[in-house]
């Protein structure tokens, strides 16, 4: 009866060290996704929000267009200065199949982003409308390999979003040379409004759940 016993105690014991060691591994995911998202994020908000009054304003072309650079700058060597932390960290934990499944897919988004920068300015095509596709198409992908409700639901939002910019361009074709010859002063903030609905967009899909992310990680770890 005591071996009976034990066993079903050291079995119960087993148990619950599983668990906790899930949740862990679950919180870490939760807490690193979380940074980078919030990173992208408010990197991605921040920059338009500042081009957009920068254009409104009259300021320099070119330099507005160099501006843009900001945003795979600041987030590409904050990526990497997330990741040396988590890799070199006191909190190191060894790299699992979902953490190798979510960089080869922003690896290879990233990659075909480029290609589409480079389509964009020889083809001349909406740069804002299909990094808008691209980057919900990953916080998707990422929300399923993570089973997170909250990435596959703004991703899917945000895709549906991004119909927004090709509805803009109908109605600015429509409407635009009336209200240029017009004379009226909202013609350049109609026409530059698509820098504000690329920041709203991007704060529904990464600046809300990398938060939603981050809390949770914290409710795991403290629980």
């Amino acid at each position: 009866m005591e071996n009976n016993k034990t066993t079903q105690m050291d079995e119960h014991r087993s148990i619950e060290i599983i668990s906790k060691m899930i949740a862990q591994t679950s919180a870490d995911i939760d807490r690193e996704s979380g940074k980078y998202f919030l990173l992208w994020g408010y990197t991605t908000v921040i920059v338009s929000l500042f081009e957009f009054f920068a254009q409104t304003a009259g300021l320099d072309r070119i330099v507005c267009a160099w501006c843009w650079w900001l945003i795979p700058l600041i987030g590409g060597l904050g990526t990497l200065w997330l990741s040396y932390k988590a890799n070199n960290g006191h909190e190191r934990r060894p790299k699992s199949y979902i953490d190798r499944s979510i960089s080869a897919v922003w690896q290879v988004f990233g990659l075909s982003w480029g290609m589409v920068l480079i389509a964009a300015l020889v083809y001349g095509t909406n740069i804002l409308f299909l990094t808008v596709v691209m980057m919900s198409m990953g916080t998707v992908i990422t929300g399923k390999i993570c089973q997170h409700r909250v990435l596959s639901i703004t991703g899917k939002i945000s895709m549906v979003l991004s119909l927004i910019f090709p509805a803009k361009h109908l109605l600015v074709r429509e409407y635009g040379i009336a209200l240029r010859d017009s004379g009226s002063e909202m013609i350049e903030y109609i026409l530059y409004s698509e820098i504000i609905i690329f920041a709203l967009i991007f704060t529904v899909m990464m600046v809300v759940p990398g938060h939603i992310l981050y809390n949770r990680a914290k409710k795991l770890r403290n629980a």
